[in-house]
């Protein structure tokens, strides 16, 4: 199944016209048909199958037939990490958290954060992607860069946690964390927290964590938390 992406789609509508990048992959790239049925998401958990009525230059019209709002993933999983100092590798993590599941990203900044200016249309357009190349109908937030600190303040639920190398008392992620929760979790650049901000994190309830014995990247420790949760929950 080939999943299409149009975020102004309501449970109730009759009708849609697709444009763009969602017409051209239709038209250009699967050469789809007329009377062909295909499916939607809005990205808020609806899945729609509609019938193609006209496949034109610029647009395609669309004959919704059905809609369907499947349910939430059983946890929710929001990731707050520090942007690496290469795109790519920021753009990879977001794609591969998405496809394993993840509720929200909100990228932070640290004392050793190297990147504070990120393409949000750009990554907006990844998690988009991945989405439906995972077949889920759910699109995950990503939020504006925030200072650590302030995303300390704001963003507390009954599970919280920090990961880290530095040499302290830690449990692995996997052994701490609750099925069927709410959490957060933080990952530093690759430079790792300073120790006044993991004692500033536990001073706000976060939990300092082990993701295993091996040292990773900040892409590679942000997919290993999301897998763990995932493994955990389903």
């Amino acid at each position: 199944m080939k999943l299409f992406y149009n975020i102004d789609l309501n449970h109730n509508d009759k009708e849609l016209t697709l444009f763009d990048s969602e017409h051209s992959h239709l038209a250009k790239v699967l050469r789809k048909k007329v009377d062909e049925v295909i499916y939607i998401t809005n990205g808020r958990g609806y899945l729609f199958e509609a019938m193609i009525l006209q496949v034109n230059l610029k647009d395609t019209k669309l004959k919704i037939l059905s809609s369907l709002k499947r349910p939430e993933m059983n946890y929710c999983l929001n990731i707050a990490i520090s942007p690496t100092k290469k795109n790519d590798r920021f753009e990879w993590f977001i794609e591969k958290a998405v496809e394993i599941g993840v509720s929200s990203i909100t990228p932070i900044i640290t004392s050793y954060t190297e990147r504070k200016i990120l393409n949000y249309s750009r990554l907006n357009k990844i998690a988009v992607s991945a989405m439906k190349q995972s077949l889920q109908t759910y699109l995950p937030v990503i939020n504006p860069i925030t200072d650590f600190k302030e995303y300390l303040k704001t963003n507390q639920n009954s599970n919280n946690y920090i990961a880290h190398c530095n040499q302290s008392e830690r449990s692995h992620l996997s052994k701490i964390i609750s099925k069927n929760s709410d959490s957060n979790i933080i990952i530093g650049p690759e430079g790792g927290f300073k120790d006044d901000e993991i004692k500033l994190a536990v001073n706000f309830n976060y939990i300092p964590v082990s993701l295993g014995l091996n040292r990773l990247r900040t892409e590679t420790a942000g997919i290993v938390s999301c897998q763990i949760f995932s493994d955990f929950n389903n």
